[in-house]
Protein backbone atom coordinates (compact mmCIF):
# COMPACT_ATOMS: atom_id res chain seq x y z
CA UNK A 1 0.00 0.00 0.00
CA UNK A 2 1.37 3.45 -0.81
CA UNK A 3 2.52 5.40 1.75
CA UNK A 4 0.72 9.33 1.64
CA UNK A 5 3.02 12.39 2.03
CA UNK A 6 2.04 15.34 3.91
CA UNK A 7 0.96 17.71 1.45
CA UNK A 8 -3.27 18.85 0.99
CA UNK A 9 -4.36 18.06 -1.59
CA UNK A 10 -8.41 18.66 -3.07
CA UNK A 11 -10.03 15.56 -3.40
CA UNK A 12 -13.49 16.77 -5.03
CA UNK A 13 -16.16 19.12 -4.52
CA UNK A 14 -18.39 18.68 -1.80
CA UNK A 15 -21.51 19.15 -4.05
CA UNK A 16 -20.54 16.56 -6.14
CA UNK A 17 -21.40 13.80 -3.53
CA UNK A 18 -24.78 13.62 -2.75
CA UNK A 19 -26.13 13.02 1.02
CA UNK A 20 -26.19 9.75 1.33
CA UNK A 21 -23.93 9.44 -1.23
CA UNK A 22 -19.84 7.94 -2.00
CA UNK A 23 -17.58 9.13 -4.57
CA UNK A 24 -14.59 7.16 -5.91
CA UNK A 25 -11.23 8.65 -6.52
CA UNK A 26 -7.66 8.11 -7.43
CA UNK A 27 -4.63 9.14 -6.35
CA UNK A 28 -1.83 9.25 -8.65
CA UNK A 29 1.60 9.69 -8.12
CA UNK A 30 4.96 8.46 -9.97
CA UNK A 31 3.21 5.98 -11.13
CA UNK A 32 1.54 4.62 -7.82
CA UNK A 33 -2.42 4.77 -7.59
CA UNK A 34 -4.27 5.16 -3.99
CA UNK A 35 -7.49 4.25 -4.42
CA UNK A 36 -9.74 6.43 -2.03
CA UNK A 37 -13.48 7.05 -1.79
CA UNK A 38 -15.12 9.75 -0.12
CA UNK A 39 -18.55 9.15 1.79
CA UNK A 40 -21.48 11.93 3.06
CA UNK A 41 -23.62 10.41 5.67
CA UNK A 42 -25.73 12.26 8.61
CA UNK A 43 -24.14 15.78 7.32
CA UNK A 44 -20.40 14.32 7.97
CA UNK A 45 -17.59 13.27 5.31
CA UNK A 46 -15.24 10.66 5.71
CA UNK A 47 -12.23 9.36 3.60
CA UNK A 48 -11.12 5.57 3.50
CA UNK A 49 -9.07 4.02 1.38
CA UNK A 50 -10.71 1.76 -0.95
CA UNK A 51 -9.82 -1.46 0.39
CA UNK A 52 -11.87 -4.35 1.99
CA UNK A 53 -9.97 -5.22 5.57
CA UNK A 54 -11.02 -8.78 4.86
CA UNK A 55 -9.52 -9.35 1.27
CA UNK A 56 -8.19 -6.20 -0.15
CA UNK A 57 -10.00 -5.98 -3.17
CA UNK A 58 -12.00 -2.53 -3.45
CA UNK A 59 -15.68 -2.17 -1.81
CA UNK A 60 -17.53 -1.15 -5.53
CA UNK A 61 -18.09 -2.99 -8.48
CA UNK A 62 -19.61 0.31 -10.14
CA UNK A 63 -18.41 3.49 -10.09
CA UNK A 64 -18.89 5.58 -6.97
CA UNK A 65 -21.91 2.60 -5.68
CA UNK A 66 -20.52 2.21 -2.08
CA UNK A 67 -23.97 2.39 -0.16
CA UNK A 68 -25.81 -0.89 0.50
CA UNK A 69 -29.70 -0.38 -0.79
CA UNK A 70 -31.29 0.94 1.65
CA UNK A 71 -28.25 3.50 2.04
CA UNK A 72 -27.21 2.49 5.23
CA UNK A 73 -24.22 0.99 5.44
CA UNK A 74 -20.81 0.70 3.28
CA UNK A 75 -20.84 -2.61 1.22
CA UNK A 76 -18.13 -4.55 0.08
CA UNK A 77 -19.20 -5.90 -3.81
CA UNK A 78 -17.52 -9.47 -3.32
CA UNK A 79 -18.26 -10.53 0.00
CA UNK A 80 -21.05 -8.64 0.76
CA UNK A 81 -19.76 -7.57 4.33
CA UNK A 82 -21.20 -4.21 6.06
CA UNK A 83 -19.55 -1.25 7.48
CA UNK A 84 -20.63 1.66 9.18
CA UNK A 85 -20.03 4.58 7.32
CA UNK A 86 -18.67 7.43 9.74
CA UNK A 87 -16.69 4.93 11.57
CA UNK A 88 -15.85 2.22 8.98
CA UNK A 89 -15.98 -0.38 11.15
CA UNK A 90 -17.34 -3.75 9.96
CA UNK A 91 -20.99 -5.00 11.81
CA UNK A 92 -21.45 -7.90 9.57
CA UNK A 93 -19.44 -10.11 7.01
CA UNK A 94 -16.10 -12.16 7.55
CA UNK A 95 -14.15 -8.88 8.66
CA UNK A 96 -16.51 -8.33 11.69
CA UNK A 97 -14.82 -6.17 13.85
CA UNK A 98 -12.05 -5.46 11.55
CA UNK A 99 -12.11 -1.28 9.69
CA UNK A 100 -11.58 0.61 6.91
CA UNK A 101 -8.62 2.42 6.77
CA UNK A 102 -9.92 6.42 7.30
CA UNK A 103 -7.91 9.47 6.01
CA UNK A 104 -8.16 12.29 7.78
CA UNK A 105 -10.36 15.37 5.55
CA UNK A 106 -10.97 18.86 5.19
CA UNK A 107 -13.85 20.97 3.98
CA UNK A 108 -13.13 24.49 2.85
CA UNK A 109 -14.85 26.64 0.27
CA UNK A 110 -17.27 24.08 -0.82
CA UNK A 111 -13.64 21.87 -1.34
CA UNK A 112 -12.55 18.57 0.55
CA UNK A 113 -8.89 18.25 1.03
CA UNK A 114 -7.23 15.12 2.43
CA UNK A 115 -5.51 16.99 5.32
CA UNK A 116 -1.97 17.60 5.77
CA UNK A 117 -1.38 14.85 8.18
CA UNK A 118 -2.19 12.51 5.12
CA UNK A 119 -2.08 14.02 1.86
CA UNK A 120 -0.80 13.13 -1.14
CA UNK A 121 1.71 14.50 -3.49
CA UNK A 122 -0.11 13.05 -6.45
CA UNK A 123 -3.28 15.21 -8.48
CA UNK A 124 -6.26 13.42 -7.70
CA UNK A 125 -8.04 11.75 -10.84
CA UNK A 126 -12.00 11.10 -10.54
CA UNK A 127 -13.10 7.97 -12.00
Amino acid sequence: MAALSRKRRVLCALDSIAELGARGITLRDAGHETPLFVVRFADEVRAYRNSCPHTGISLNWLPDQFFDAECRLLQCSMHGALFQPLTGECVHGPCLGDRLERLPVEIRDGLVYLAQDAADDACPAER
